[in-house]
């Protein structure tokens, strides 16, 4: 079954969505979809294609929140790589997406074209909470510097690194109690710089090693929420 966003509580869907409905999916009377709006998850039939795509709504289940809320900043990197680390972090279940500028960031987005990047990154993640199912889509902001990062408040606010005094994430986990708000921070290719990390940690946020191998700066998050999934799993 597929499952869309709709965009007001009149359950209307996008243009797109409705595109989707009648020329990709080829969908008929009498087949169904979920319809999501405010946490709110409509089971609905189509009664009507003959302009618009019109359903009846059959059964209704309001989600709880998704656990412990956890928010990905994450440094620009390449576009391909960029697209495939918004899409698992959504599946994974990330509350929220943080692009932020690292001193080895390798990717600059002229500031003409940052309001298209974003809507772009919306559309991926909206696509990838549909597929998965999910009650909300994910959040992502604009692009922050480092300094603005620094100041975000959170219940537990990780660095993942490869500095050998490091602690493994599972520790870091499950040395803290309490937490419904967790911040993780992933560099760009090459990492952090030192002198970056010594200024996160001097703000409150602890390095945490994913293990022995280097991870692409795609896969990290995927791993680190993995973790994060799996050690307040309810």
């Amino acid at each position: 079954m597929q499952q869309y966003f709709a965009k007001d509580k009149n359950l209307n869907l996008t243009d797109s969505d409705y595109h989707h409905i009648k020329n990709v999916m080829r969908m008929k009377i009498g087949d169904t979809i979920k319809v999501v709006y405010d946490n709110i998850v409509y089971d609905c039939m189509i009664s009507d294609m003959s302009n618009d795509v019109k359903f009846d709504v059959l059964s209704k289940e309001k989600k709880d929140n998704e656990g412990v809320k956890v928010s990905v900043a994450f440094s620009l990197i390449k576009e391909q790589k960029l697209d495939f680390l918004l899409q698992k972090s959504a599946e994974l279940g990330a509350y929220e997406l943080l692009p932020f500028v690292s001193q080895r960031s390798v990717v600059k987005i002229d500031s003409k074209k940052k309001e298209s990047k974003i809507l772009r990154w919306q559309k991926i993640l909206k696509e990838a909470s549909e597929q998965s199912f999910r009650s909300f889509i994910p959040k992502i902001s604009n692009v922050l510097d480092e300094n603005e990062l620094l100041k975000l408040d959170y219940d537990l606010k990780i660095v993942c690194s490869l500095n050998k005094n490091a602690k493994s994430i599972k520790k870091v986990l499950q040395n803290v109690t309490n937490c419904d708000r967790i911040l993780l921070v992933v560099g760009p290719e090459g990492g952090l710089s030192d002198k970056e990390e010594e200024l996160f940690v001097q703000n409150g946020f602890v390095l945490a090693s994913l293990g022995n191998n280097v991870l692409r700066a795609e896969t990290a998050p995927i791993v680190a929420l993995s973790m994060i999934n799996y050690e307040y799993l309810r």
